[in-house]
């Protein structure tokens, strides 16, 4: 057997052969090859079939909608038309009636004289009673004085009793009156009127009624007026008692009932209630509209075709609805058929990976939920290709849950073995915690895990001020640092220190934010402090610290500075190996002793914060900044505060070039840390001295000297930086 170079496979061993240019043949077929399955084709044509039914039912219902809209705009137009008819009739009966009130009154001043003077009063040629053909006169109590017939006296017992009663009801309601009664005679019909006005004296008392009738024909008395819509209707005009007086047709008057005698079936209770306001409404295929005549008491009734109105489409109409309808489906298809595009594309992909064997056929017993067993046994087209694909999928979530798991393991790991405590909270809820936390508090994490904040605090009023404190803080400095009294499991006080931030905060420094992004996670630092508030009780801790800050003064740091500067000068020369960050060493020859530096640092603009704030607010960015500076170089440094914005840093065993690195840390963990008032964000820096410390050539005071002068030269040459003040200097 020759032994040479292998050859590769032509095909790799999970593509199958006849899929392996599946992509590449894809691209170069037509749209019809490569276009929906025949489930989507189903599903298109289903929904076009829907929205042509769907569509023609709307079509349908809006055009009867428009119609019924349009009938109904119709009736307040009728009725307003007819209410101009009707102040019209009425302004002719009311020129008809003038005459006999001026009559009453000239009569109130003869109501007592005898009936001769009432009578020539009456029949004197220059009486407007002659413009009736008929006049009565009763007095108050009824008795009827005169009956006068073309000017002459008539017997009184020869008055019908219809016109004694239109006096009656005259005298009985004191106002105007006009009865109408139909006069058949050679030349035509005539329709009578008889006038009723009551007769009052001067302080308004009925004294009487005086009446008078006239005979007109229809067309001088009733207007016509054509209607300026132009629509075909026809007017009826009505006694109080329901009596058909007059009917126009499209050019003129008539009295009585029509000569074919056909008549409109009008209810007497709809006609009673229009004498006391217009009606209108729709009777059936007709708009009917009646309104009341003032004095007469008729009722003027219109009654329209609703056809005029609103007419019913044609056979051409509803073939134009069709077309328009079929024409806007077709358009929906297709834009159906564009918008399914994403999903035919997953279909091919997800019928290639199915080829190439790059997702496994799903097993064809997993069938889910019984109702959804019956229909997956019929799955047909795209529905078993994208089945099988997100089947396959689902069965790799539970790696994914597994990872993730392990995550959650590894994460409780950190928590638990770092060496300070931390714990996760999220809301108002512990959600995560590690065990040097839980040893502070008295719990085992698992006990802590979904306890409420509320239950670590010693009372109600506590809990709302922690919760206030670091909501202000994150607001105002985006992180949170203060002491607080909590409850042990065994309900023993124990005063902690709480440091942290948001989670929002943490990933602004590995991630774009996101707007979904949850500001609720909170992050806490929690050291015990109790042994160290009980010193700060006693008077000898007080006179070697700072009480906004809890860090050593001035007096303290020259202390601690002599006492190294002494310790440092008794040590031979020798080389030191110094531990340094990331498990690294790093050996320095001491020249004439230890190594060390001295770093002075002073905040830059925190004079804005005191004309922003007040002395309040400095007090808290001072007492926030010297948390920042110790968390800095804690555990290698020795921190104090030295001035009002002044800090010293003492770092033993240090070299130079190790003093630069933190120096330039302290001068970037400065300029990031977030401070605001009022919406406005507060710019501080720090401008930082360094000094290599030589014990033999250095004391207390030259040093600190030698380190201001230098922190003052980084001032000068343009703040937020690290100045180097050599031996030499």
């Amino acid at each position: 057997m020759s032994q040479g170079t292998p050859s590769l496979p032509s095909n790799p061993p999970w593509v199958a052969p006849e899929s392996q240019d599946a992509a590449a043949t894809d691209r170069l077929l037509p749209w019809s090859r490569r276009g929906p399955g025949p489930m989507l084709r189903g599903m298109v044509l289903l929904v076009a079939v829907t929205l042509l039914v769907v569509s023609g039912g709307l079509a349908t219902w809006l055009v009867y909608s428009m119609r019924q809209a349009a009938l109904e705009e119709a009736l307040p137009m009728r009725t307003q038309a007819l209410e101009q008819i009707s102040r019209n009739l009425a302004f002719r009966v009311e020129q008809q009636q003038r005459p006999l009130l001026a009559l009453a009154a000239l009569m109130a001043e003869h109501i007592e004289d005898s009936r001769e003077v009432q009578e020539a009063l009456l029949t004197q040629a220059t009486s407007m009673a002659r413009l009736y053909e008929k006049v009565q006169l009763a007095d108050g109590k009824g008795q009827l004085l005169l009956n006068l017939s073309a000017a002459r006296a008539q017997p009184l017992q020869a008055l019908p009793e219809p016109v004694r009663d239109v006096l009656r009801r005259g005298l009985l309601e004191g106002k105007p009156l006009v009865q109408a009664w139909i006069h058949s005679e050679e030349a035509g019909s005539l329709l009578e009127l008889q006038h009723v006005v009551a007769i009052r004296d001067k302080q308004g008392a009925l004294l009487g009624v005086l009446g008078g009738s006239s005979k007109v024909s229809a067309q001088t008395l009733l207007p016509f007026e054509a209607d300026a819509s132009g629509k075909a209707a026809r007017l009826f005009l009505y006694a109080k008692d329901g009596r058909l007086l007059a009917h126009s047709t499209r050019t003129r008057w008539q009295l009585g009932i029509p000569e074919n005698g056909v008549t409109e079936d009008i209810d007497p209770a709809w006609l009673t209630a229009a004498q006391s306001g217009a009606v209108s409404e729709r009777n059936g295929t007709q708009l009917w509209s009646a309104v009341p005549l003032p004095w007469t008491q008729w009722v003027l009734v219109q009654i329209s075709d609703a056809k005029e109105w609103a007419p019913h489409l044609g056979k051409t109409e509803y073939l134009m609805i069709a077309l328009v309808l079929v024409a806007v489906v077709v358009m929906l298809g297709l834009l159906l058929s564009l918008m399914a595009h994403p999903l035919t594309d997953l279909y091919r992909r997800a019928d290639r990976a199915l080829g190439r064997g790059v997702v496994d056929v799903a097993d064809p017993q997993v069938r889910g939920a019984n109702w959804w067993q019956r229909l997956s046994e019929h799955d047909w087209g795209e529905a078993r290709t994208l089945r099988t694909a997100i089947q396959a999928l689902g069965q790799g979530q539970e790696g994914h849950k597994e990872r993730e798991l392990q995550l959650q393991m590894q994460l409780q790991t950190l928590m638990d073995y770092a060496p300070v405590g931390l714990v996760v909270t999220h809301g108002e809820l512990v959600q995560r915690v590690g065990m040097q936390a839980a040893r502070v508090l008295g719990y085992t994490p698992k006990e802590l895990q979904g306890m409420p904040i509320r239950r670590l605090c010693t009372s109600t009023q506590s809990y709302e001020e922690l919760m206030n404190r670091v909501s202000r803080d994150l607001d105002l400095y985006g992180q949170f640092d203060s002491e607080t009294c909590l409850l042990r499991k065994d309900k023993s006080p124990v005063w902690v220190r709480i440091h942290g931030q948001s989670m929002q905060r943490l990933r602004r420094s590995w991630e774009a934010p996101r707007r979904d992004s949850n500001d609720d996670f909170l992050v806490w630092e929690v050291e015990d402090v109790t042994t160290q508030r009980l010193m700060r009780e006693q008077s000898s801790w007080k006179a070697m610290h700072d009480t906004l800050t809890h860090l050593p003064n001035r007096a303290a740091f020259a202390l601690r500075l002599k006492d190294w500067l002494l310790e440092s000068a008794a040590m031979p020369r020798e080389s030191v190996s110094l531990d340094l960050a990331d498990n690294e060493t790093e050996t320095v020859i001491a020249p004439e002793g230890r190594a060390g530096v001295v770093l002075y640092l002073d905040l830059d603009h925190f004079a804005q914060v005191n004309r922003q704030g007040g002395r309040q607010a400095g007090d808290e960015v001072l007492a926030h900044i010297a948390r920042l500076i110790e968390a800095s170089v804690r555990p290698q440094g020795w921190v104090a505060r030295v001035g009002g914005d002044e800090f010293a840093v003492l770092l033993p065993g240090f070299s130079q070039e190790q003093g630069m690195r933190v120096a330039q840390l302290l001068c970037m963990a400065v300029q990031d840390w977030e401070g605001s008032y009022e919406g406005q964000r507060y710019m501080l820096g720090a401008s930082i001295g360094l000094l290599a410390l030589d014990s033999r050539l250095h004391t207390v005071a030259s040093a600190l000297k030698a380190v201001d002068m230098a922190c003052y030269a980084a001032k000068r040459k343009g703040r937020n930086r690290v100045e180097v003040m050599t031996v030499s200097t």
